[in-house]
């Protein structure tokens, strides 16, 4: 049961972090996912390849529900991904309102991972100092 529940939590993080690959495939879907303005070409380059960076991690993320060996790896760097926007967003303060649905997608993938952490920790014996 402990498993089944982990391999949830891993698969709510991944599809989190999966959803936005779909913005490589141009501005419209972008523009209306973060509510900006896309107004160069470079800036849709970098928000592509970040849809494209997006699609790698909850990849990683999805694939570890499966591959117990792929969930330390894919935590951290979920978590770090995560967290980072949180913190950027906090001293940024953007003004697009649908960036705080961002926000809140992320804490939800934060809050997912950690209980994931918690339960695969849950009843594992403790390292011991052999001295």
């Amino acid at each position: 049961m402990k498993e089944l529940a982990v391999k949830g939590l891993f698969l709510i993080a991944g599809l989190i972090n999966f959803v936005p690959l779909a913005g490589v495939t141009g501005d419209v879907l972008l523009q209306s996912s973060y509510g900006i303005e896309i107004a160069s070409p470079e800036l849709s380059l970098l928000l592509r390849h970040r849809a494209v960076l997006f699609g790698i991690l909850g990849g990683m993320l999805l694939v570890a529900a499966f591959k117990p060996s792929l969930r330390t790896v894919a935590s951290v760097c979920g978590i770090v991904s995560m967290a980072s926007f949180a913190a950027l967003y906090g001293i940024i303060g953007p003004d697009a309102l649908q960036l705080t649905g961002v926000l809140r997608a992320d804490i939800v993938g934060i809050v997912a991972l950690g209980a994931a952490i918690g339960l695969s920790a849950k009843g594992k014996a403790a390292p011991t100092d052999a001295a």
